[in-house]
């Protein structure tokens, strides 16, 4: 990257895998994903004839220092960081750090937070000159190109406050200091519209999930859908984009993928979106051309409660699909409910019935700490986890995100630490009334933890999966993973 002058230098700030799940010694177990949003970003410039570059400080290691040596020398007319909210005080602390050495460089934050609580990050956090809400793809053109038109002159484009308003879609200051939204920019409806992720712009070989999700290398993640049609009161994602869901079509998520077979040797995918099974005939396409290209990849995704059976699932096994990935949430219908989940128990086991039949393999997301629960709830969590016997499990704590109705409704359930550093879902933030105080939650995940990755019959039971050294590897890692949350108290 060194020597080069860039339009603009997308970043996404440094967050070790240790600290986002609050344990130590799990630096070398993997996690570490691609951010595809900023690809996406990036790819969008280039196909507008800007010139971009990416720092993805997390998988390349890079503290603040380490950026701002190589803003130095790439010369960027203008930064773009991306920051989720646990990050988002990391984004800050870097904006500062670039208006201070930097004065004359655009900073613009986007990604999630941003998204969230715009007003608060720019009344907070003067040295961020533009906000990003929603679908960046086109606001980001759009405000590069307008920089461009005042000839990269951060002074004469932040000064113009009508040409500011007409940008669709961000937040800027005018200059009383007054906070000023634009009107919201439309969602993206025709996704095949866009260009691949700059994947080129990205060390991909340094990317490697967590170790229950994946069993080849290289493994690449993907993502199709944008949008969700449920109403689960803790998640933030709609903030961003929207309930509408819209899909690339299966002729242009096929491309894609034999792009990265073609271009980093993939042998696996990992579908990243969060409804992937929600359109019946979009899986059932998008398998069937997987299975005639005869590409032989495989692949996990994300599934949902509802929108599977035993035809489905027998298809998308035959087209390669080893893993999904499903939010169960709770044992407690109760608390099913609190949350506006939609689903039932009964559900639940006939999908994790139905998807052991079908030879898949399943991830189970559970959520510790919800809204009313007590102690004895979160047994029920853990007998209906032992039931169902999922290859793996986790068990996150509920964190009520900014614009969410859980956030809103919080006070009725419980106290709540405003620390959005610690918003990780690894670290209790949120205690119900039914807890006595933290350290209670924590002790219920250690025992939870335990009693199930700890068991003789479980262990056996994966020890008789191993086929490869690679499986062997994996396995040990993932022990490793698991006697950290059980052995740690933070």
């Amino acid at each position: 990257m060194g020597g080069l002058v860039m339009d603009i230098l997308l970043i996404y700030p440094s967050l070790t895998v240790e600290e986002r799940y609050g344990r130590k010694g799990l630096s070398d177990v993997g996690g570490n994903l691609p951010p595809l949003g900023i690809a996406q970003l990036a790819s969008s410039l280039e196909s507008r004839g800007f010139s971009a570059a990416l720092i993805d400080a997390v998988v390349l290691n890079m503290d603040e220092n380490d950026v701002l040596n190589e803003i130095g020398k790439i010369k960027p007319r203008a930064v773009g960081i991306s920051a989720v909210t646990p990050v988002f005080h990391r984004a800050a602390a870097l904006s500062t750090l670039i208006r201070k050495r930097f004065p004359s460089i655009l900073i613009i934050l986007g990604g999630h937070h941003a998204t969230i609580v715009p007003e608060q990050v720019l009344e907070e956090q003067p040295c961020i000159d533009i906000v990003g809400c929603g679908e960046g793809e086109e606001t980001l053109c759009e405000i590069m190109e307008k920089y461009r038109s005042k000839k990269y002159s951060r002074e004469d484009f932040l000064g113009d406050y009508h040409m500011l308003k007409g940008v669709k879609g961000i937040g800027f200051r005018r200059k009383d200091g007054s906070v000023h939204l634009t009107k919201p920019r439309e969602p993206i409806e025709d996704l095949d519209s866009l260009p691949f992720p700059a994947r080129h712009l990205l060390p991909m070989e340094k990317y490697l999930p967590l170790p229950n999700q994946y069993k080849r290398r290289p493994v690449v993640n993907m993502v199709f859908i944008r949008g969700c049609p449920y109403q689960c009161s803790f998640c933030s994602n709609t903030a961003i984009y929207g309930r509408h869901v819209r899909y690339k079509s299966p002729a242009r998520a096929m491309e894609e993928i034999k792009n990265v077979v073609e271009r980093y040797g993939a042998r696996e995918l990992s579908f990243w979106d969060d409804t992937f099974t929600t359109n019946r005939k979009w899986v059932e396409d998008l398998c069937r051309r997987l299975i005639e290209s005869r590409i032989g990849v495989i692949w996990s995704c994300y599934g949902s409660v509802g929108t599977v059976d035993p035809e489905l699932l027998k298809l998308m096994k035959r087209a390669g699909c080893w893993n999904i990935f499903y939010g169960f949430e709770s044992g407690n219908q109760r608390l099913l409910d609190n949350i506006s989940k939609g689903i039932t128990i009964d559900e639940i086991r006939k999908t994790a019935r139905w998807t052991h039949e079908a030879g898949i393999e399943i991830r189970a997301s559970f959520m510790l700490a919800l809204p009313g629960e007590t102690p004895e709830m979160a047994r029920e969590t853990l007998d209906l986890a032992l039931e169902l016997e999922p290859e793996y499990v986790q068990f996150s704590f509920t964190t009520p995100f900014p614009r969410t109705r859980l956030y809103e409704e919080v006070q009725r359930y419980g106290r709540l630490n405003h620390s959005f550093s610690e918003y990780y879902g690894w670290i209790p933030v949120f205690v119900p009334f039914g807890y006595k105080d933290r350290e209670e939650i924590m002790r219920i995940h250690r025992w939870m933890t335990r009693r199930f990755y700890f068991r003789p019959a479980y262990i056996l039971r994966m020890l008789s999966k191993i086929r490869t050294w690679e499986d062997l590897n994996r396995y040990v890692k993932g022990l490793r993973v698991a006697a950290r949350f059980v052995l740690s108290m933070h």
